[in-house]
């Protein structure tokens, strides 16, 4: 009765989250577990999301977060009472992978060789150094069931991977597209902006129909991630409009008393202005928290096209 009574509240779950439905967190748990078809599950806490795979024989279990911490494996316990065979890094940073430390020591910890190195120079109890690195790719197998983990160069960060579900069709990317939202400022956090960009296109390569982004309330689907590559390339074109429109020596000819050190802030901050003027009417209506972050991400691609990106060909 209890695992019938289990099952009919994941159905229940599933029908009032359906693709591109924000999830309703239930307060008693802080948590909601879902399964997206075939044995795969999204787990969220409505600000952070992750996935698990469960086989015949365990569970792959994907990003530790630590806004869930001893949840994570309590939501797994709703599930199924079987051991967890493996754990997967998105990347090294500790707000998706904080809570490693709680998972069975004996389990296959697994990251991007970049990734493993960044943290074993953090030296981070709460992230243990994964046993099993790779390169460019890696499939895990195990009862019937695939993950396969790819690397394509820095993104986000450093060792971010592209985590792909290939029976359920299911991609996993985390902190690049953040479904229906604006992304988190300064393009989340991006270390390499260019790679950022190339990321929505790469995504766009796999077979999929259900987006895991890491954060957000709600699952994706394709065309959210379309949205989000019209997006970021629409404020690459913006920040180059308002650059070619306005450039630092022009801009201290109208303020010759100003110390220049100084005077280049408030430069940056015009630019920002306009580039947000121009594209906040847009995408409000498409991306939530757009007043929020969009100020933010407009500074994050005037400076990338000052100091980092190639010329667009």
């Amino acid at each position: 009765m209890k695992l019938r009574a289990i099952r009919l509240a994941q159905v229940l779950a599933f029908m009032l989250v359906p693709q591109g439905g924000r999830a309703e967190i239930p307060k008693e748990k802080g948590y909601l577990v879902q399964e997206i078809r075939g044995g795969l599950y999204w787990l969220t806490d409505g600000a952070y999301g992750t996935i698990f795979l469960v086989h015949s024989t365990g569970v792959i279990a994907v990003d530790p977060l630590p806004t869930l911490g001893p949840r994570y494996l309590q939501a797994i316990s709703e599930v199924t009472d079987k051991p967890i065979t493996h754990v997967i890094y998105s990347h090294e940073h500790t707000d998706h992978i904080g809570a490693a430390h709680l998972f069975p020591k004996n389990a296959i910890f697994i990251a991007q060789k970049e990734a493993a190195a960044i943290l074993a120079r953090r030296a981070d109890p709460r992230r243990p150094v994964p046993k099993v690195t790779f390169e460019q790719s890696y499939t895990v197998k195990a009862g019937g069931q695939t993950l396969t983990l790819e690397y394509k160069g820095i993104n986000h960060e450093l060792g971010n991977i592209f985590i792909y579900a290939p029976r359920q069709k299911v991609l996993m990317l985390v902190d690049v597209v953040y479904p229906g939202f604006m992304p988190y400022k300064n393009l989340g956090i991006a270390e390499d902006v260019q790679g950022y960009i190339r990321a929505h296109t790469e995504a766009l390569a796999y077979d999929f129909d259900v987006f895991v982004g890491g954060h957000v309330s709600r699952l994706g689907t394709r065309e959210d991630v379309q949205t989000a590559a019209q997006f970021v390339n629409e404020l690459r074109s913006t920040a180059n409009a308002v650059l070619g429109a306005l450039d630092f020596p022009s801009y201290i000819k109208t303020h010759p008393a100003k110390d220049k050190w100084d005077l280049h802030n408030e430069y940056e901050k015009e630019l920002v202005e306009t580039c947000y003027a121009k594209l906040l009417p847009v995408w409000s209506p498409r991306l939530a928290d757009s007043q929020t972050y969009l100020r933010d991400n407009c500074w994050a691609m005037i400076e990338a096209e000052i100091v980092e990106l190639s010329p667009r060909q």
